[in-house]
């Protein structure tokens, strides 16, 4: 019995061959590879936008709002100075464009400032108050005492409660404002994605306001969509205390501003 057995070692060539060979597979699979990484992102991206149209949009389609003209009638305390006008019911003011108010969007506009979600709408001065801040909840949407600060200025730092609208419990409509991205970013501890999935919210939800040591709770209404140049979403009635919940849609975007309405459960 051979106590030595003698292996003959492949050739150097042969080895040097099919690592080239393997490379090979790899740099023509490097393409399809490629492709197939583009498609998904383009998928990923893609998606919320079309199942938002395909959804949330056919939900609510018969209650989307066209902008208005420039000529746009709102009843905000402060908003604008009133104007005399034949045409306009006595008690309501008539906001007109001013001069020098921007109306395009472009890629420059800082969308992180709410002075740039309403071009047309100069943001009013905000009264100085010993509050200013309250929070906010939305058991369906895992939102939990998030911050809503009184007239701030940024929105991916806070929710931010529109300057001149009523505030919690008040007759009037309150405004707040929140950030919203791709849906698959939803993070309800974020305020950069706090609103993403606020056009999901539907009639009869709840919505909890905790406010100077008290606690409000909306019941969602409705939800609409306005252009940027409508400012009507801001006007005052203070025949009744309505919440109103304010993102820009569909998500990822800043064409439109979707409009969750909610009224206050009397305690």
């Amino acid at each position: 019995m051979p106590l030595y057995v003698y292996v003959k070692a492949e050739p150097q060539v042969l080895n040097s061959f099919k690592k080239k060979e393997a490379l090979s597979v790899v740099l023509r699979t490097l393409p399809f590879l490629s492709i197939a990484c583009g498609f998904f992102l383009i998928l990923v991206i893609l998606y919320p936008i079309v199942s938002y149209q395909l959804l949330v949009f056919s939900k609510h389609q018969k209650k989307i709002i066209a902008p208005v003209p420039e000529r746009t009638i709102a009843r905000v305390k402060g908003f604008l100075s009133p104007q005399k006008d034949s045409s306009v019911p006595e008690g309501e003011v008539l906001a007109i464009q001013e001069k020098g108010v921007r109306t395009q969007f472009d890629s420059q506009v800082d969308y992180d400032l709410i002075e740039n979600w309403f071009p047309t709408a100069p943001l009013p001065r905000i009264k100085e108050s010993k509050i200013t801040h309250y929070r906010l909840t939305i058991p369906k949407l895992k939102i939990r005492d998030a911050t809503v600060t009184i007239g701030g200025e940024k929105v991916k730092e806070t929710l931010i409660h529109y300057p001149g609208t009523a505030l919690p419990g008040e007759y009037g409509n309150t405004v707040i404002f929140g950030h919203s991205v791709l849906p698959v970013f939803y993070d309800p501890k974020n305020f950069k994605t706090i609103f993403s999935l606020i056009p999901t919210l539907e009639k009869g939800d709840k919505i909890y306001i905790f406010f100077d040591g008290i606690e409000y709770v909306y019941q969602v209404e409705d939800y609409f969509e306005v252009g940027p140049d409508d400012v009507q979403i801001l006007e005052q009635r203070f025949n009744e205390q309505i919440l109103s919940l304010v993102t820009c849609v569909p998500p990822g975007t800043y064409r439109k501003r979707g409009v969750i309405k909610a009224r206050l459960l009397k305690i």
